[in-house]
């Protein structure tokens, strides 16, 4: 069955925005123009499916000979009960077409060893992409082969070219940073280089970079070249790689295998210990071998006395000895190992068909277009850290003894065990967000059957957006403008009928609202998951479940970079344990009138417009609300930011001619007169910011001097910026469209022809120079005072004016219209590189980069980890060794996987603590805090010197006479007692001299929980 994209050279937008900035425009239309045919839609194959028609490939034919079972629910989550019986692939066609409305390669799920090396040979001699993959119990494989030629990766990492200011170039090319500026390049790096003052000869041109340390790089000799005076900008050029690869049959036992301990690739040159994942290549080798012999899938039970393991271990064998040769290796390792393929190799974990199928789904796409770094060639994910915990003999004995009949959760019974499958389904799990991750969560739980038992709550307060139908599957076209939580729980709901689910549209964070989020309903929940897009609300979630000592799963994704975070209650660190990459924040001098690029001057054009176009009709209409002003104004009342709003007033269009107007000033203002009010405070030949003389020019890189611009009619770029201008106008004044009709180039023109520019004068304006200083926060003013006679005027002026403001949306192209040619021009002003419409956008939009293949291979990592918690419920004693942290790069590929870090645990009084720690005071009605003090001494040994809850002072003995007065007075009386909430959380001060430690700075005493008497 084929599904194809209709326009291969459109790319709708709206629709890939968050794609496009991940693999760019290039990338995108070389992707629509191939065909890919998978073989196999199994759970793993369905996976890789969904994930490249969502990128927006050509075609995808998919071919299957088999039909559907029951077991096959458990993975695939595009068949149902009614799919029984019928061909798997012509069951998943529909909904395949579905994801996208809109061969080079071929991608091998399913099938044995002869089959996938025949298929490997005719793929090299057709020059064709081969990729295969499969998910057999608890171990998956990739595997990619692109061919006999030389493969063209045309950006390695799809990161942005990096760029740095030159402070100075040595005659024997050594060049160094300004300031304490680090340069990013690394030996064999390109760099192009411009704007050399004295090294003229050097602009325009390449050279090879040699790092020296971090604030220094050479070049080579440039002695015969000039002498550096000034400036200059490196930037870096991507470069091509050209990659060979070998075909399957070559690889078998010369393999070259990805890690995933971020220790690049394994090949059977490298001496020292053997890692799981080589032991793992040889049995799934064995494996394939075996379905080639036995045309079926060996099982280990009571009827055959394991007699498939005994073969299997044969084969697994011979191919050990060709691969390892003379390598020590660890038999115990290699034959654990072993036992859980044979057990397991049955089943088919869906957590592992996500993982590998995004990974896979981004093979197909990396192959297809040359964007990233294809896997050199094989990569293998397990959940073998999960299963050796698991006394899986004793499970298969239950099973067998039960005599199950198959149904959708058996091939996860066959990897986990009955005891954990029906741990799943009793969970009480809440999961914040239903965007992209909350999406491929909500599959997988369903095709895992998690809380069928108890109950699964989502909240979400966001609604569907057309850019959410790339990567979030569970929306259609149908759902746009729909609560993502309502339709995300219907979708998963659709897709296992016994699943028990609750949507609500609350948003949580410290801020908000809250009627969902209480202490009550978290500490009743078994496990927390975060699908959030913020640090904000991770970081609130994760407080949450600290204080209620819940576990959490944490993940998230940046276009090809995801990550996880396992919290474990009791044991682990906290997700704000961590401290993120600070962002380095832009000087507010530099967006207002010294950019040094794009990104500047787009921030600068977001906040004219956000002020020109939603502030101020916004602040219009709220102080209108207000009645009788201009009695207020005579009786010399003053009115908040009035001198604003009757500038608004009297600046009302009426007609699309005033619009153009409007627009025209605001081009002088922005583009002319903003230059000569800099050049007249900091004039060309000005040496330093006093005025005094100094080595250097004032206007040297990155400062720039700007350049007036004079408007001009035959300009498209000065027509365009007014044109976008003059119809916003026209919105905020709420004119109709009939009035907005005329537009004639002509017409536009001999109206702008006809506008009396302000002309410019020196204005003593204060220029913002310190890059330490921030940008004012907004706030009502009160300015100049208003005459009467102001008021009357602006309101003849204004009328009836209802003004329509405009809150910024990235999808309006009016408002990127607008935008675009504000930063162009601004650009041009500050002689500047023009910027791209998308990434001018993708800058005002504040818009993520995002692909679906890194969502998917980041939800089935955590749901691992989300087993490994109910593991945890009936084993309390699972080491926090056994759960992972992953970081992955799809785009490289890296994946690093990582222990929890444990908790810190420190000494308060007479007890060991940590952040999972609760002190508890059991309160009554006639406590005092006096009473309270003595119980915390009693109970912890610590002396309270001072009581707070929250930010309020419960004890505070600042005034010695008062402080008996205090200590006689009731805790209830003093606390806050809300309404089904049983304790307040104190914070409690000691006197450090009384501690039985040496107090530092990282130690905290827990909250203490007082309990309100019942």
């Amino acid at each position: 069955m084929t599904t194809t994209v209709n326009d291969e050279n459109i790319i709708d937008d709206q629709l890939y925005n968050r794609q496009r900035y991940v693999l760019g425009d290039d990338a995108m239309k070389r992707l629509r123009k191939h065909h890919v045919l998978l073989y196999g839609a199994g759970g793993v194959g369905i996976e890789i499916a969904k994930n490249i028609i969502l990128a927006g490939v050509h075609s995808l034919t998919l071919q299957d000979p088999k039909l559907t079972t029951i077991i096959d629910l458990g993975t695939q989550y595009f068949l149902n009960e009614q799919s029984i019986g019928k061909n798997r692939a012509e069951c998943s066609v529909e909904k395949l077409r579905a994801l996208n409305d809109y061969v080079k390669c071929i991608v091998l799920t399913e099938c044995n060893l002869e089959e996938m090396i025949q298929i490997n040979e005719f793929c090299r001699t057709s020059n064709i992409i081969f990729i295969t993959a499969d998910v057999y119990g608890i171990y998956s494989r990739c595997f990619v082969d692109c061919g006999q030629e030389t493969f063209i990766c045309t950006d390695k990492d799809g990161e942005q070219a990096k760029e740095v200011f030159i402070n100075h170039i040595s005659p024997d090319g050594v060049v160094k940073m300004p300031g304490d500026e680090r340069h990013p390049f690394q030996d064999n790096d390109i760099v192009y280089l411009r704007e050399l003052v004295g090294l003229e000869k050097l602009n325009n041109s390449e050279r090879t970079v040699k790092e020296l340390n971090h604030r220094e790089f050479s070049i080579g000799d440039i002695s015969n070249m000039g002498e550096y005076k000034s400036g200059g900008i490196a930037r870096e050029v991507k470069q091509q790689i050209k990659l060979t690869y070998n075909s399957l049959a070559e690889q078998l036992h010369n393999p070259r295998i990805l890690t995933v301990d971020g220790s690049d690739y394994w090949t059977n040159e490298i001496d020292g210990d053997v890692p799981n994942t080589v032991y793992i290549h040889i049995l799934m080798v064995a494996l394939s071998e075996y379905l080639q012999l036995h045309h079926q899938l060996p099982e280990c039970n009571s009827t055959n006395s394991c007699k498939d393991a005994v073969v299997m271990m044969d084969l697994a064998q011979k191919h050990m000895k060709q691969i390892l040769k003379n390598q020590v290796h660890d038999e115990q390792r290699f034959k654990d190992l072993f036992k859980y393929l044979i057990y397991t190799a049955r089943g088919s974990l869906a957590s592992l068909c996500s993982a590998m199928g995004g990974f896979v789904g981004q093979q197909v796409l990396t192959t297809l277009t040359g964007k990233f770094h294809p896997v050199k060639q094989f990569l293998y994910l397990d959940a073998y850290e999960l299963v050796k915990e698991i006394p899986l003999e004793k499970e298969y004995e239950y099973i067998e003894k039960e005599s199950f009949k198959p149904d959708r959760y058996h091939a996860l019974r066959l990897c986990i065990g009955e005891t954990l499958v029906n741990c799943l389904a009793h969970q009480r799990l809440f999961m914040v967000g239903c965007g992209a991750i909350g999406c491929e969560l909500l599959k997988l739980f369903a095709l895992l059957g998690v809380g069928r038992q108890q109950m699964i709550t989502i909240t979400d307060h966001d609604h569907i957006e057309k850019s959410n139908l790339n990567r979030q599957f569970l929306f259609h076209k149908q759902h746009l403008n729909q609560p993502k939580s309502t339709v995300a729980a219907q979708s998963a709901y659709d897709m296992n009928k016994e699943l028990k689910i609750k949507s609500y549209t609350e948003k949580v964070g410290a801020n908000a609202k809250e009627q969902l989020c209480t202490d009550s309903f978290i500490s009743n929940q078994t496990i927390i998951v975060n699908a959030l897009d913020n640090v904000e609300a991770r970081r609130y979630m994760d407080s949450l479940c600290v204080k209620n000592q819940r576990p959490l799963l944490e993940s998230g994704t940046m276009g090809s970079k995801g990550h996880t975070f396992i919290v474990v209650p009791f044991e682990s660190e906290s997700y704000s344990s961590q401290n993120d990459p600070i962002e380095k924040d832009i000087p507010y001098c530099n967006v207002k009138s010294f950019p040094a690029n794009i990104e500047h001057c787009t921030i600068w054009a977001r906040e004219k417009f956000d002020s020109a176009f939603h502030f101020k009709p916004s602040l219009f209409n709220n102080v209108l609300l207000e009645s009788n002003i201009a009695k207020r104004i005579k009786d010399g009342n003053t009115i908040q930011d009035l001198p604003k709003v009757i500038k608004f007033m009297k600046r009302r269009c009426t007609s699309w001619k005033e619009c153009l107007e409007l627009a025209r000033q605001k081009f002088e203002k922005y583009y002319s007169h903003k230059a000569l009010d800099l050049l007249h405070k900091f004039p060309l030949d000005l040496k330093d910011d006093k005025g005094g003389i100094a080595k250097d020019s004032y206007w040297k890189l990155p400062k720039r001097a700007p350049k007036p611009i004079e408007f001009d009619f035959n300009n498209q770029l000065h027509y365009d910026f007014v044109i976008a201008c003059a119809k916003l106008y026209s919105i905020i004044y709420s004119l109709s469209s009939n009035e907005c009709s005329n537009h004639d180039i002509e017409a536009n023109k001999a109206i702008l022809r006809t506008v009396n520019v302000q002309k410019w004068e020196p204005r003593n304006k204060e220029i913002i120079t310190d890059p330490t200083v921030v940008k004012p926060v907004i706030t009502s003013s009160n300015e100049s005072e208003v005459s009467e006679a102001e008021w009357k005027t602006a309101e003849e002026r204004s009328g009836n004016l209802k003004a329509h403001p405009l809150p910024f949306e990235k999808d309006d192209d009016f408002q990127i219209d607008f935008i675009s040619a504000a930063v162009n021009l601004r650009a041009q002003m500050y002689d500047l590189e023009p910027g791209d419409r998308y990434e001018i956008k993708r800058i005002a939009g504040k818009i993520v980069p995002a692909i679906g293949t890194t969502t998917a291979t980041v939800s089935g990592l955590i749901s691992i980890e989300l087993i490994k918690i109910c593991l945890k419920q009936i084993n309390q004693n699972l080491p926090l060794s056994t759960f992972r942290n992953f970081y992955i790069n799809i785009a490289l590929p890296l994946f690093i996987a990582s222990e929890p870090l444990a908790c810190t645990i420190q000494k308060i009084g007479k007890f060991d603590v940590s952040i999972w720690s609760n002190f508890e005071i059991k309160g009554n009605s006639s406590m005092t805090i006096e009473d309270f003090i003595g119980e915390v001494k009693s109970k912890y040994d610590l002396n309270a010197s001072m009581i707070t809850e929250g930010n309020k002072p419960v004890y505070i003995p600042w005034d010695k006479s008062k402080a008996s007065k205090q200590l006689k007075r009731k805790m209830n009386d003093v606390l806050t007692h809300k309404p089904d909430v049983s304790y307040s959380e104190l914070i409690v001060l000691t006197d450090d001299s009384n501690m039985d430690v040496d107090f530092n700075e990282t130690q905290t005493i827990p909250p203490i929980r007082y309990y309100f008497s019942t």
